[in-house]
């Protein structure tokens, strides 16, 4: 059997299996349908084994091809330490950082430190992306992706950065007008904005050893912290919300937190990244850098 020296026919049949269809393949790769499956059908002569086969339902892996596939994967794996190796001892952290925030934690939390991550960094060029995050960083050419939830993409790992303490609050205005309740229960009569549709959402309460799940419902609910918190301003109900998103309205007097002790609060905010070996050094930067930088802050907000 001849040697395969085309690693780009190795990688178009990584891509093709991974994806189980010859026009996404191309899409990623940024070629055309017939040339991936060229690639493909020149790498099956040249083994003289069959590795995919194809019918108008899609692109399925034969027994030989699923073993075969797998240790391509393990290979170029390997390959890309060696790569990433090479280009962090000779040229340190370079080229675009891409990462991937939810839109609350990227704008109370990393706007306000990529100055300073910027000015350290100035080799690189950093792109901040604010979606959920529910594709790998592979498929949407991400070093990070900064969550309070697990992405859906397989061959992640993370780092836990701490957890995200909630207050429950209104406006002064709200509490003036509609009574500030004195048991988490009395919830049930107020106008909660929720960020979930417009069904019964559970908040949970510590009452000694007990643990209290209070339903509570109103007039209004959006995914949007930024739109919560205006209306919670403008005195429409009450909300519960990361205390980051609301200090600064706490602190002003803006608005007023009730059930302090008492709130429950299990989020925790990770950073998840490729599981390889060796990550670029501007990646393990970047991962650094928040541990360094956010982490003490979770903690100390958890703690407060």
């Amino acid at each position: 059997m001849p040697a395969i020296r085309d690693l780009n026919k190795l990688n178009t049949f990584v891509r093709v299996a991974e994806r189980r269809s010859f026009t996404m393949a191309a899409r990623d790769l940024r070629m055309t349908p017939s040339i991936v499956s060229k690639h493909v059908s020149e790498l099956e002569e040249m083994l003289g084994l069959s590795l995919l086969t194809r019918s108008t339902h899609g692109v399925a892996l034969t027994e030989v091809g699923e073993t075969f596939f797998h240790k391509c994967l393990h290979m170029l794996a390997e390959l890309e330490d060696v790569v990433v190796d090479a280009r962090n001892a000779e040229l340190g952290p370079y080229g675009t950082l891409r990462i991937q925030a939810t839109n609350g934690f990227a704008r109370w939390f990393l706007a306000p430190l990529m100055t300073e991550f910027a000015a350290s960094h100035p080799q690189l060029r950093v792109e901040l992306v604010t979606e959920a995050a529910t594709r790998t960083p592979m498929e949407d050419r991400c070093d990070a992706i900064v969550s309070d939830r697990s992405p859906a993409g397989l061959g992640l790992v993370s780092q836990d950065l701490g957890a995200v303490r909630h207050v429950v609050c209104a406006s002064p205005a709200y509490f003036r007008a509609h009574g500030t309740p004195k048991r988490p229960q009395e919830l049930q009569g107020h106008n909660c904005l929720v960020s979930s549709p417009f069904t019964a959402k559970k908040w949970r309460f510590s009452e000694g050893r007990r643990d209290v799940a209070v339903e509570v419902k109103g007039g209004f609910c959006s995914n949007s912290s930024a739109v919560l918190i205006r209306l919670a301003l403008d005195g429409l109900g009450i909300v519960r919300l990361p205390l980051h998103a609301v200090r600064e309205d706490l602190e002003a007097g803006r608005l007023q937190a009730v059930f302090r002790e008492s709130l429950r609060s299990d989020e925790r905010i990770a950073v998840y990244y490729s599981k390889a070996k060796h990550l670029p050094a501007k990646t393990q930067l970047f991962i650094d850098f928040l541990k360094a930088a956010v982490a003490p802050e979770l903690d100390a907000a958890a703690s407060a």
